[in-house]
């Protein structure tokens, strides 16, 4: 299976390590959309350079500074603010120690004694994994109803760690 660099992929072969991939078509639905939120970034960073560049009244130049100043929110929410991560696309569960989380330009590790709880959620469709402390805007992780089967044992693997911290 060939994935890009910039997108971290779960390649150990460890034995105490146990990997949980969601589809493949997930993982390029959450990769495509994080890079078209950048795309769109980018956009508005433009349109509002040309409004504050070539406007004629205080609106249009207020427009246009709003629109970069959003563009650049967007961006750092996105990336140093793992926005990005709520939705991964691969786990590795090291046994009593931590979990491993994959997702567009992120590998978070989160220690075991972090996880909050597993939550089944028909707000977000999936299981809702809820982390005691926030990891700058994050505050949790989505296995999504689309992760299917892998989903579902995932969801049930966290709650064992759990459990067996507990």
């Amino acid at each position: 299976m060939r994935t890009l660099a910039i997108f971290p992929s779960p390649d150990s072969e460890d034995p105490a390590l146990r990997v949980f991939r969601a589809w493949r078509y997930w993982e390029s639905n959450v990769c495509g959309a994080t890079v078209a939120g950048i795309g769109a970034a980018v956009l508005f960073s433009v349109v509002g350079g040309i409004l504050l560049w070539g406007a004629q009244g205080r609106q249009g130049r207020l427009w246009g500074a709003g629109l970069i100043l959003y563009a650049i929110a967007a961006i750092l929410a996105l990336l140093p603010g793992n926005v990005a991560a709520v939705f991964p696309y691969a786990v590795e569960i090291e046994e009593g120690k931590s979990l491993r989380f994959y997702a567009p330009f992120k590998k978070i590790c989160v220690p075991i004694e972090d996880v909050k709880r597993v939550k089944w959620s028909w707000l977000w469709a999936g299981w809702v994994v809820r982390l005691k402390k926030r990891r700058r805007l994050l505050t949790g992780f989505i296995i999504h109803v689309a992760w299917g089967r892998t989903g579902r044992e995932l969801a049930r693997a966290i709650e064992e760690e759990l459990a067996r911290r507990a």
